[in-house]
């Protein structure tokens, strides 16, 4: 595989950041522009398709770094329960971190393009199938079946995808930790 050059990754690096803070419609090419540091140029030559291809790789590389996160957190626990308090507090701490400006780093650009983006959408679908497949895995490090563990990762990634919005918009950590405690209690009457 070819390797990014720093112009184009700088400018994926930058449309993810602003993808996540105000969504794809209310980012223009020239905020993608000032953030990552590339001549207008160099946007064209490596996204001849525009926006929307800018918008494609730069969900498909914050999908990536997300589900690598998911899969070290989990790597790195020593039970379901430690992993999925892990993934909740590591959530929070990053939108904490951002002063509440930045959730999901795919949420807001799929809920606003899912209809309109067929190329948009599919990006953020696969993102989420990954997540929710990361987290399958995760939880069957700990003996839990196949079975057991995709409807448990998708309520997971539901409960916390729904506690980060709320978080956001309440500006308050106060819904990741009742998700944190939601989530240890589905562990529980497994």
């Amino acid at each position: 595989m070819a390797k990014v050059t720093d112009s184009k990754e700088k400018t994926l690096i930058a449309a993810a950041k602003l993808f996540r803070r105000q969504g794809f419609h209310g980012t223009a090419l020239q905020d993608i522009l000032a953030a990552g540091g590339a001549p207008r140029g160099s946007l064209y030559f490596h996204f001849p398709g525009g926006k929307e291809e800018i918008g494609e790789a730069a969900l498909t590389m914050a999908g990536e770094a997300t589900r690598q996160g998911i899969a070290r957190v989990a790597e790195a626990s020593e039970s379901a329960e430690i992993f999925l308090t892990r993934m909740a507090r590591h959530m929070a701490a990053d939108l904490d971190a951002s002063g509440f400006k930045e959730g999901c780093p795919i949420a807001t650009t799929a809920l606003e393009t899912s209809a309109q983006s067929e190329v948009l959408c599919a990006a953020t679908r696969e993102a989420f199938q990954k997540w929710e497949h990361e987290i399958a895995r995760g939880l069957q490090r700990f003996g839990m079946t196949a079975e057991e563990a995709g409807p448990i990762a998708t309520t997971v990634l539901s409960q916390l995808e729904g506690a980060l919005l709320m978080a956001r918009t309440y500006r308050s950590l106060e819904p990741m930790q009742r998700a944190e405690q939601a989530l240890k209690l589905l562990l529980r009457a497994k």
